[in-house]
């Protein structure tokens, strides 16, 4: 066979000029470009370390292939080569999964150069769409990056090993409705056949400079150990790296430089590139960097948790618990038209099914953005309040035809009052409040209670998931659109009704308003006049103690060295983190932005006595200021000398603030919804004079900006923005992943609003 130089054309041994541009052709396999009979090699499109891939279409079926030649030249010379290829063959077509390349045949030319048949993928590959992008936003990552692993996935519950996740082995359809279904993983298993030395093996593509497998492969494959799943997730991590920062995490100028960076260097963080990124997903993504297998993110599934829940800390389910738990809401999106992309705070949830009706169960209470797209239509955007109780959408959407063509406005929620959007009467359909003026002749439908698992399939004519963990189906077909005619009417009428009378009503409690239970903190309403929250304070006799810790080895523990002493004055510290209930007095007489999760600027009912978060530096100072002016005393955020001496009980240097050791039950922490509990529920965690929920619940905002310790030979790296530390861990932190002791520091923005952040106050002694 010859190939064309120029265009890759594939032709017969006896062509010796393209017919296409006249260039000459050159001699590359044995034989004819038809393999056993049937498959026709019609172009090559590229090459690798482990051969050729050409396009071939099958001469009866008419099908289009891509065969990827394995010739010996490429992998040495391995008698064995066709029997472990055969092998490997094998295991990869038992792969059936969407995001992985089929592979329906394989065969052997002369005995000697076996091939494999694939699915073609028109499309580009991962590598060409990050040279072209070069940073990808957190929540396109995450799509790309959940779809990866799920092909991915499945391998690994099948026991197969890529062994050789690149960019280059990613490829992106062309042709499929949603990126979760255009992601398609090449070369499953064929790295475990390359024959030779390691470093022998990595053979570069000799008409490209594309990168290869160095760049991503975790440090036991380079100790040449037998990788197991988890080396996978490491090649992982590094594509999500590249994806987030533009570039690799570990170059060099030779493979041994590579090799060595891989092994020995701590992992860069993406601030060292200058991408500023929330903690939660800095930490998810070092978490695939861990250098001991044993220590790294141990499932792809938990990969993708981890960084979802990072990327989008607002959209979790959250389980029945005691009264501590935020009520959940079920959404229900109407769509018109219908097989419509819905969107909840950028993640896509789903598809609506043919009636339009789709069904969102678990959202967190709280303000979310909703949008809803389709092909030929403008985006219809909207926001939305979630209290707990079932919340009716209509999304119809415009045509894209501009005025002049003709179009008529059709109404919508975002060009409806605020006022409107936000009260139970205009999006609230719950059979126990009618809303106000009005009486709906149609409910919402019951609400099942159990979410789709995120990996499960949905039934047919349903959708596929691909965002976060939200339960969703399809709502049963309405039998008449006198509903619709209602609800589209009652909006309007909603909408005059609401400008006279909801301020009005808003201002007298009629929305929006919280019932207090015995042992709550009582929230204020505004205009109200409020008892005042007076600060529970413990005294901290002042001494010198050891802060910091020595002998640390984990890349993320390294901040906390060298141990040295320090002398703290007595102080008074908050015995509990500052509560919903006290900023919400700040709050209403400050008109200071409410956080993000309240409802019409309150805590969602239940919540009062938890901690304050999505609160940022700024927020915290303000809060302190303003509670200083109210008491006539000087409040602010403590040192990190006066948090790490509290929490270790001065002089004794405890790691815990209950004692020497880690004592399960004694801190609010590795909780599965990462939601923190009410202050003071884990009474036994106190430290020596009393403080609770040092360890644990939401993380501290400190005073300290980001420094080392006296004596150490840490670098700090020069980071964007100002960095702050944060002390104690949070609801959100697992000790099997992270071990947060007295002594761990990490640094933050100064403008992170994070729902497991929060804060309390110190004043002089």
């Amino acid at each position: 066979m010859r190939e064309c130089q120029l265009c890759k054309n594939c032709f017969a041994d006896a062509v010796t000029t393209c017919p296409n541009d006249g260039m000459p052709t050159a001699h590359t396999i044995e034989g004819e470009p038809v393999l056993e009979g049937k498959y026709h090699l019609e172009c090559r499109l590229g090459q690798g370390g482990m051969g050729v891939v050409y396009k071939a279409r099958h001469a009866y079926l008419k099908t289009l292939h891509a065969i990827k030649i394995i010739l010996p030249d490429l992998v040495g010379n391995d008698p064995q080569l066709v029997t472990r290829f055969r092998q490997e063959a094998l295991a990869a077509a038992a792969i059936r999964h969407q995001n992985v390349v089929g592979v329906s045949d394989y065969g052997v030319i002369n005995g000697t150069v076996p091939f494999l048949v694939m699915e073609y993928v028109d499309g580009e590959s991962l590598h060409d769409l990050l040279t072209r992008e070069k940073q990808l936003k957190p929540e396109y990552a995450l799509e790309l990056i959940s779809a990866i692993c799920a092909g991915v996935g499945a391998a690994h519950h099948q026991g197969i090993v890529h062994r050789d996740l690149k960019p280059l082995n990613i490829m992106i359809c062309n042709d499929k409705p949603t990126l979760a279904q255009s992601v398609k993983i090449l070369d499953f298993g064929l790295a475990k056949i390359k024959s030779g030395e390691l470093l022998g093996s990595f053979i570069q593509a000799q008409t490209t400079g594309l990168m290869g497998s160095p760049y991503y492969m975790a440090p036991e494959q380079w100790a040449d150990e037998e990788p197991d799943m988890r080396a996978d997730i490491y090649s992982l991590g590094v594509m999500l790296f590249q994806m987030l920062a533009g570039d690799v995490p570990f170059k060099g100028s030779s493979i041994p430089a590579i090799m060595k960076k891989h092994i020995s260097d701590p992992a860069p963080t993406l601030a060292d590139f200058g991408v500023t990124v929330s903690r939660d997903i800095e930490l998810a993504l070092q978490h695939t960097l861990v250098k001991d297998p044993a220590h790294r993110t141990p499932t792809v599934e938990e990969m993708v948790e981890e960084f979802r829940d990072a990327v989008h800390p607002g959209l979790h389910t959250s389980q029945a618990q005691t009264g501590h738990a935020l009520p959940v809401s079920s959404l229900i999106v109407r769509t018109r038209p219908p097989r419509s992309k819905v969107f909840v705070d950028n993640v896509a949830v789903g598809q609506s099914p043919e009636d339009g009706s789709l069904l969102l169960e678990g959202i967190q209470s709280g303000n979310h953005r909703l949008r809803v797209s389709h092909d030929g239509f403008q985006d219809w955007l909207g926001d939305v309040v979630c209290d707990g109780k079932p919340v009716e959408v209509v999304a119809e959407l415009r045509t894209e035809m501009t005025a002049s063509q003709g179009a008529i406005p059709r109404p919508n929620f975002q060009e409806l009052s605020p006022i409107a959007v936000n009260t139970e009467a205009a999006t609230r359909l719950h059979p126990d409040t009618p809303p106000p003026g009005q009486h709906l002749q149609q409910t919402a439908p019951p609400i099942q209670q159990t979410a789709i698992p995120l990996q499960q399939t949905a039934p047919p004519g349903g959708f596929q998931m691909t965002g976060s963990t939200i339960g969703v189906q399809s709502m049963p077909p309405k039998k008449s659109k006198l509903g619709w005619i209602l609800g589209i009417g009652g909006i309007f009428a909603l909408f005059f009704v609401v400008i006279a009378g909801g301020v009005a009503a808003y201002m007298l409690g009629l929305f929006g308003g919280s019932t207090v239970t015995p042992g709550n903190s009582a929230t204020p309403k505004p205009g109200s006049s409020p008892v005042v929250i007076k600060p529970d304070m413990v005294q901290i006799p002042g001494g010198t103690f050891k802060m910091g810790r020595d002998s640390m080895t984990r890349p993320e523990e390294l901040n906390q060295m060298p141990a040295h002493s320090i002398t703290v004055a007595s102080f008074e510290m908050d015995r509990t983190e500052v509560t919903n209930a006290e900023y919400a007095q700040f709050v209403a007489q400050t008109n200071r932005t409410a956080p993000k999760h309240w409802v019409n600027g309150l805590p969602v009912p239940g919540t009062e006595n938890k901690p304050v978060s999505f609160v940022d530096l700024s927020d915290a100072t303000a809060f302190a200021e303003w509670r200083s002016k109210r008491d006539s005393v000087i409040y602010r955020l403590p040192t990190e000398a006066e948090w790490e001496y509290a929490a270790r009980n001065g002089a004794k240097s405890d790691l815990y603030p209950w004692g020497p050791q880690w004592e399960d039950g004694k801190a609010v922490m590795a909780k599965a919804d990462s939601e923190p509990d009410a202050v003071g529920s884990k009474a036994d965690g106190k430290n020596s004079w009393g403080v609770v929920d040092l360890i644990g619940n939401v993380w501290e905002w400190t005073s300290n900006e980001l420094a080392a310790y006296p004596g150490s030979n840490l670098e700090i790296k020069k980071k964007p923005g100002r960095r702050i530390m944060i002390r104690g861990g949070s609801a959100n932190e697992n000790r099997t992943k992270i071990d947060i002791t007295s002594a761990f520091r990490i640094d933050v923005a100064d403008d992170t609003k994070e729902k497991t952040l929060g804060f309390r106050l110190v004043k002089p002694g």
